[in-house]
């Protein structure tokens, strides 16, 4: 009797073991990979440890940060997802879980920009989610450009998120942008606060150029002038 209770406990044991490992079993991490660079980029692993020079080919973990010097890029493949990391970024790596069937992609743009291509593998989802400290661009299967504060979404749909979590849809060929503490724009409102450029002719009138307000990373300005001969 007191044998088969012990052959009880052990098989308990073994039984609670055993389901304590089922959770992790199909929930592992999706592989980063840098495989391209371009200039000076370097790679620190956790935070607050040293920046190396990063190299093609090497897998970045979780927690890893990723930074991008002048005239400088790198190409990032997760899954079957690709990413471009533009000049002047530092992105962090805060989330690759890889599920029975959904990939999970988090990263975390501190500044710069980068441009992502969404892709799913046969039979599986994917979740691919770029936040910043004032916006989240979370996407399934698309194209998109994002730097903190304007999105443009080349295929796909995009949905954009201030600080409060107010949310727009944003298709393919629109784009959308957000100070964090206003609702973003809808794709409407950004194309009618779009750049309009005034051309003058006459020699004594001026005119002033208007452009859009709101959050932006850089602009450019171009003046025309016109000899009309007289």
């Amino acid at each position: 009797m007191v044998q088969t209770m012990k052959q009880k406990t052990l098989r308990r044991a073994i039984i609670a073991a055993v389901l304590m490992t089922v959770p992790l079993l199909g929930v592992a991490g999706l592989e980063a990979v840098i495989t391209g660079i371009d200039g000076k980029v370097e790679v620190r692993l956790s935070e607050g440890g040293e920046w190396t020079p990063a190299e093609t080919g090497q897998s970045v973990p979780t927690g890893a940060t990723i930074s991008t010097s002048f005239q400088s890029t790198a190409e990032i493949t997760i899954g079957e997802s690709r990413l471009e990391v533009e000049a002047l970024t530092r992105m962090r790596i805060d989330e690759l879980i890889e599920e029975s069937d959904t990939d999970r992609t988090d990263l975390h743009l501190q500044v710069g920009r980068v441009d992502a291509e969404v892709r799913s593998s046969e039979n599986r989802d994917t979740e691919f989610r770029v936040s910043s400290p004032i916006a989240v661009a979370a996407v399934r299967g698309t194209d998109f450009s994002f730097d903190g504060a304007n999105l443009e979404v080349s295929d796909g749909i995009v949905s954009l998120s201030n600080r409060y979590n107010e949310t727009v849809s944003v298709g393919g060929g629109e784009s959308s942008t957000t100070t964090g503490t206003e609702p973003p724009a809808t794709p409407a409102e950004q194309s009618e606060s779009s750049t309009r450029v005034t051309v003058s002719t006459d020699d004594e009138g001026e005119e002033e150029t208007t452009a859009p307000s709101g959050p932006s990373t850089g602009g450019l300005t171009i003046n025309w002038e016109f000899d009309t001969g007289r």
